[in-house]
């Protein structure tokens, strides 16, 4: 796995390459992680597409937006375009939610880029790029997000 060795923030990243989800990201970075976007905790990566938790796999015929968003990531896959990078959280001690079920246990929780992630694992490709959050693992630092901030950020839109 490829793997960029400099320390990032989520809002450093995010000056790079906008996240149009951007606050929804922060906040399950916070409340899920309690880790903040200032915590330097995040890597460039190359990650196996088969250790990404499967609970964000699209299973509902009727989500029409959502399988036409991911028809059209699989198209731009085909042609060898690159995507720009989810976000994930490395959980090698297993899902912080999710259904639990082993064929949904993963050592990667994804936090933004659900079409992507369903359109990558569609086409079978091996690894997708992302940022990885290591909070607590891996040389990562442990979370920052004092109490106060779960409830400072306003619920996502």
């Amino acid at each position: 796995m490829a793997t960029d060795d400099a320390w990032w923030t989520l809002d450093a990243l995010n000056t790079e390459v906008p996240d149009h989800h951007h606050d929804s990201t922060v906040e399950n970075l916070v409340t899920i992680f309690g880790a903040s976007d200032h915590l330097a905790c995040l890597r460039k990566e190359d990650v196996p597409v088969d250790q990404i938790q499967k609970w964000q796999l699209l299973d509902d015929p009727d989500a029409v937006e959502s399988i036409a968003k991911v028809e059209d990531i699989r198209r731009t896959l085909r042609s060898g375009r690159a995507l720009p990078a989810i976000v994930l959280v490395h959980t090698p001690d297993g899902p912080r939610f999710g259904d639990g079920l082993p064929r949904r246990i993963g050592a990667y929780h994804l936090l933004e880029g659900m079409h992507r992630y369903n359109a990558t694992y569609l086409e079978q490709a091996p690894t997708i790029f992302a940022w990885v959050a290591h909070v607590g693992c891996c040389g990562g630092p442990e979370a920052d997000a004092p109490e106060e901030m779960f409830d400072a950020i306003p619920p996502s839109r």
